[in-house]
């Protein structure tokens, strides 16, 4: 998967790199060469940002980053049913629904990262009392336990499971 990934990524930087063209993003113009190092962090800093949402109990933008990490993973080419499952996110205003399809999105996203390796700390952190006391994962970029299944409700509740 990360020879994929790889792979896109040159395949993307040396078509870019031809065109000499620029890309707009919603706060500045990039160069080609900037975009295939911005689209190596995409799946996990739109992964982020969706699970931010949650923390923060926000549907609208919940739906607006499932959107963003759709394409992501459609651009990586990762499994269609995860895709589904962050399709399903992107399509519902409901939070308890979004907070269930994030379950397993993560899942999901914990196996792929496991098996092909990141470059950068990522935590796993872990609820014990999400989903009536089954538990559930989630990523973050920090050690901080910032709950996404819960919320303001139980912000801290969980603990640092693993480092990848």
């Amino acid at each position: 998967m990360k020879t994929i990934i790889i792979g896109a990524l040159l395949s993307l930087g040396l078509i870019a790199c031809s065109t000499g063209k620029t890309e707009k993003t919603a706060d500045r113009e990039i160069t080609s060469k900037e975009v295939s190092g911005e689209q190596k962090q995409s799946t996990i800093d739109t992964y982020m940002a969706l699970k931010d949402a949650l923390v923060k109990s926000d549907a609208a933008v919940a739906q607006s980053e499932a959107e963003t990490l759709s394409a992501a993973l459609s651009e990586e080419k990762m499994d269609a049913s995860l895709i589904q499952t962050v399709d399903v996110i992107a399509s519902s205003s409901d939070i308890k629904e979004q907070r269930t399809q994030f379950k397993k999105v993560t899942d999901g996203l914990i196996a792929a990262l496991k098996a092909n390796g990141t470059e950068e700390g990522v935590y796993v952190q872990y609820c014990p009392m999400a989903f009536d006391n089954a538990g559930a994962n989630w990523l973050s970029r920090s050690d901080e336990i910032r709950n996404p299944y819960f919320g303001e409700m139980m912000l801290k509740c969980g603990k640092v499971i693993e480092k990848l």
